[in-house]
């Protein structure tokens, strides 16, 4: 089974390739656009990646898959988290 988004749910990563795009079209000038595309594009798929381990967790009703859906939600959280502070230390804006 593939990790990646578009090979998982295509559709889903075609909606987040259009709103990416009407976002970058959206941006303040505050930085490269293929370094800051890049760095949005990786807050998305790791916010959708967050949101998908939340609804494992919640769908699990196997006791010895808890651990493992508690732990793939903490490792997502924690790098949206990361994804995050460092946009904030670029100083990346997004007006939506």
């Amino acid at each position: 089974m593939s990790t990646k988004l578009a090979d998982r749910e295509p559709k889903k990563q075609k909606l987040l390739d259009d709103f990416i795009g009407y976002i970058m079209n959206n941006m303040k000038d505050s930085g490269e656009p293929d370094e800051r595309e890049e760095l949005l594009r990786t807050i998305f798929i790791a916010k959708q990646e967050m949101l998908d381990a939340q609804n494992y967790f919640d769908s699990v009703t196997a006791t010895e898959l808890v651990d493992h859906a508690i732990y793939r939600m903490e490792a997502a959280k924690s790098q949206y988290v990361y994804l995050l502070k460092l946009a904030k230390d670029k100083q990346l804006r997004v007006n939506i």
